[in-house]
Order: C-alpha cells, then sequence, then structure tokens
C-alpha cells in the first residue's frame, strides 16, 4: 500500500473506492505493474532492465505451480489476486509492454493498459471487457470510448483513465501536467466515480 501511495496517488486514491475486499489485490496488481514502469525507468542499461523483468516474468509464471518466492508483493498477488481466477501466467503477460518499452517502443501500451484494467475489473466484479476499453484509452492518455455511465465497480478505473487524458491535454502547457494527488485531480477522480463519465 505504501509502495502505490509513493509511487502514484492517483492510483493509491482510486483503490479506496473500491470495496474494502478487493483492495489488497487491486493494490498489488498497480503495484507491480508500477515495479515494470520503475525498472524500464531506473534501466541505464537495456540488457539490465530486461534481466530484471525476465525474473519478474518467470517468478509470476512460478506463482501458477505454487512456487512463491520470499519477495512480500508475490506473496500478496498469491494471497489476493490467484484466488480470483487470475493465473500468474495472465500476471505475467503484464511485463510484455514494459519489455517494448524498455527498448523504446511504446505502441504496446495500449494493450498492456487493457490488459490490467481488464485484471483490475476482475478482482472488483467488473466488466473485463469494458474494462480493457478504458484502460486502454487510460495508457494511451485518450478519451475511452464507452457508453456512460459506467457501472459503480469500474468508476474508480474510469477516474484513472480521466486523469490520464487530462494529463495528456497538458502535456505541452507551462509546468506540466499538476502532480499526483493534487487537489483538482482528486475532483476530477471523484467526478468520475460519482457520476461515470
Amino acid at each position: 500500500m505504501a509502495q502505490v501511495r509513493e509511487r502514484d496517488r492517483d492510483r493509491y486514491l482510486s483503490v479506496l473506492y473500491a470495496p474494502a475486499a478487493a483492495r489488497p489485490g487491486l493494490l498489488a496488481l498497480h503495484g507491480l505493474d508500477l515495479e515494470f514502469a520503475a525498472i524500464v525507468a531506473g534501466s541505464s542499461d537495456a540488457m539490465i532492465g530486461e534481466i530484471r523483468l525476465a525474473w519478474w516474468r518467470e517468478a509470476l509464471a512460478g506463482l501458477d505451480a505454487g512456487r512463491i518466492p520470499a519477495q512480500p508483493l508475490l506473496a500478496v498477488l498469491a494471497a489476493q489476486v490467484l484466488p480470483a481466477g487470475i493465473s500468474g501466467a495472465m500476471l505475467a503477460g503484464l511485463e510484455d509492454r514494459w519489455l517494448a518499452m524498455l527498448g523504446g517502443d511504446d505502441s504496446g501500451a495500449g494493450c498492456g493498459g487493457a490488459l490490467l484494467f481488464n485484471l483490475l475489473a476482475r478482482l472488483v466484479g467488473g466488466n473485463p471487457d469494458v474494462a480493457a476499453v478504458i484502460g486502454r484509452a487510460w495508457a494511451n492518455g485518450q478519451r475511452a470510448d464507452i457508453a456512460t455511465p459506467v457501472e459503480n465497480s469500474l468508476r474508480p478505473l474510469l477516474g484513472l483513465a480521466r486523469l490520464a487524458e487530462r494529463d495528456a491535454r497538458h502535456a505541452g502547457r507551462k509546468g506540466g501536467p499538476e502532480p499526483r494527488g493534487s487537489a483538482g485531480r482528486q475532483l476530477r477522480l471523484l467526478a468520475a466515480i460519482a457520476f461515470g463519465r
């Protein structure tokens, strides 16, 4: 929880609007995605980044065989996410977009966002197909092409997509996008959660 709060306050706040029982799994999925992002951002040598991502892919796939390394995030994923019918192999698929980004190719960002949001939706009982559309828009900073209002369980995800769209619009602005977790961002997140738009 602390790592997600520190790395991406918007994601952390969105999880607080999900049902309490789903929050540990949601935080673990966001934490995994943020761990991959940190590996890519912190890898000055692509080969070392590839090795680190490969370790995660292998460890995630190993969860299906009951192999849980002494790594806290993997333990939480095994305890909170796998029981929801999400396999370690599915989790390992999240690594694909980050591996491509390590090589400078961000064309797969939308697919990676779609997979992440699909998995998040499974934890809250939302429609995974609608969530995938929202996730693709989130990853690309575009408007989600969906019928609104969105079902309650997916509204925190829609809020994240609306914030990403807002960031894309303000990217060229002096000073850049608003800081994560700022009052304006929180209001936009709340509006999406309240009205599903």
